[in-house]
């Protein structure tokens, strides 16, 4: 009965508020009244602890007379990030709960504490995320894999929001990665980024690693992949081998999908750009200081070192590909360049090949593979204008040797030509078988 009633005194305590259960300085006034008036009737400290349920070392600390004393709840200190956890609440939400982006941006505002104090400030603030489905990474070599994917995002140009794609490769060795902003998906933006990637990395991989995207893939047929030419062209001049990922597996492609979900986390959260040539600026400028150097979750080691180790084809000796570019344009015959509803001359000798065109301030450049650049001011107003450079068109800036003429033979495969030998008969022989039919 005892016992029953230390334990109602305890439940009472507790309802009324009482601090109770946590050692030395959280019992309460009752209790420690209790304690000492048990032990002063003989009872045990080991007892009295059993009986009251509070640890031994409370019992012995209040029987050596120690008074009670009301619970003062001690005021930590201020907290570096307390200057800040208004905003990092605001926040939070625009940068989709990431730590990685707070703290950036709250080192920009002069923030000196740790990205882990960050880190476990907002872990409360998140939304639990469902359960992935369980894969198993497959890890390739030093240069031999790159993965390619496009993400899309609507990013804020200004006051507008636009619908914005993002090419991105990822070497599958190093993780390291390369991004471009594009306006469309289209087979031209898609060999355009491809082409700045390998400038980027300075090489080219073994394989590239895809979806089954219709610019690239026209079809399965039992199993084999029939690719749009232009683009397996681009793939042979290159020199790599595309590789596609079978239907429905997407995620085989892990790395590069989790390179465009880290561009979108970590770039794009919360910022806005004036237009598409700024975002591919700060674009550029956060690949090389923030996405290079950091240490990757899986390698455990820094981008740049570890690419130090890839061995990549190198493509500086490898002319840029002309077929399905951007801005690509066939030279005519008589040495004109259409571009946007406007005629460009270029050099005769330059022949009927195929040229880039693009525009850099208020002029035209046309390059050629092999043969250097030429440049007009940009014709303005209604289409069908051309301008020409007199001395493009001049006689004597064709080739200097012309092409040879091929020599006339008798056709090799004529039906009516027979090998066998002819005979060769008089012609008194035909004239005496004339003579005998009249007769």
């Amino acid at each position: 009965m005892e016992h029953e009633g230390h334990q109602g005194e305890k439940r009472a305590m507790l309802l009324s508020g009482t601090p109770f259960g946590k050692e030395e300085l959280l019992v309460g006034q009752q209790l420690h009244e209790r304690i000492a008036e048990m032990y002063r009737s003989g009872r045990k400290k080991k007892e009295i602890a059993r009986l009251l349920d509070v640890d031994v070392k409370t019992v012995r600390k209040i029987t050596r007379g120690e008074p009670w004393k009301p619970y003062e709840r001690t005021l930590a200190p201020v907290g570096v990030l307390d200057p800040w956890k208004e905003w990092v609440t605001k926040r939070a939400p625009e940068v989709n709960d990431n730590a990685r982006v707070l703290f950036r941006e709250l080192r920009e505002q002069g923030y000196q504490g740790s990205y882990d104090t960050v880190k476990v400030f907002i872990r409360p603030l998140r939304i639990p995320s469902a359960l992935w489905d369980m894969t198993v990474r497959f890890e390739t070599g030093p240069g031999e894999q790159a993965q390619v994917d496009w993400g899309s995002r609507d990013v804020w140009f200004g006051e507008s929001r636009v619908r914005v794609h993002f090419f991105v490769m990822t070497l599958g060795y190093s993780r390291r990665m390369f991004v471009r902003a594009s306006p469309n998906e289209r087979l031209g933006s898609l060999l355009a980024g491809h082409e700045e990637a390998f400038a980027f990395f300075g090489g080219v991989t073994d394989t590239i690693l895809y979806d089954n995207p219709k610019t690239m893939v026209i079809r399965r047929e039992s199993g084999t992949v029939v690719m749009n030419t232009v683009f397996e062209d681009f793939a042979r001049h290159w020199g790599y081998q595309p590789r596609f990922c079978r239907p429905y597996r997407a995620r085989t492609k892990g790395k590069v999908e989790n390179g465009v979900k880290y561009v979108k986390r970590n770039f794009l959260a919360g910022r806005r750009f004036r237009d598409m040539a700024h975002l591919n600026e700060e674009l550029e400028r956060w690949n090389r200081e923030v996405a290079d150097v950091r240490i990757h979750g899986t390698t455990g080691e820094r981008l740049l070192d570890r690419f130090r180790e890839e061995r990549l084809t190198p493509c500086a000796t490898v002319p840029p590909s002309r077929a399905g570019l951007p801005g690509t344009r066939t030279v005519s015959r008589e040495g004109w360049v259409c571009w946007k509803g406007q005629k460009y001359s270029v050099p005769l000798s330059w022949g009927p090949l195929t040229v880039r065109v693009r525009e850099e301030g208020d002029e035209v450049v046309i390059q050629s593979p092999d043969k250097g650049e030429v440049r007009h001011p940009r014709l303005l107003g209604n289409s069908g204008q051309s301008h020409r450079l007199l001395e493009h068109h001049r006689p004597e800036s064709l080739p200097s040797s012309p092409r040879p003429r091929r020599e006339e033979a008798p056709p090799q495969h004529d039906p009516r030509w027979r090998d066998e030998e002819v005979e060769v008969r008089n012609l008194e022989a035909y004239e005496a078988l004339m003579t005998t039919e009249v007769a």
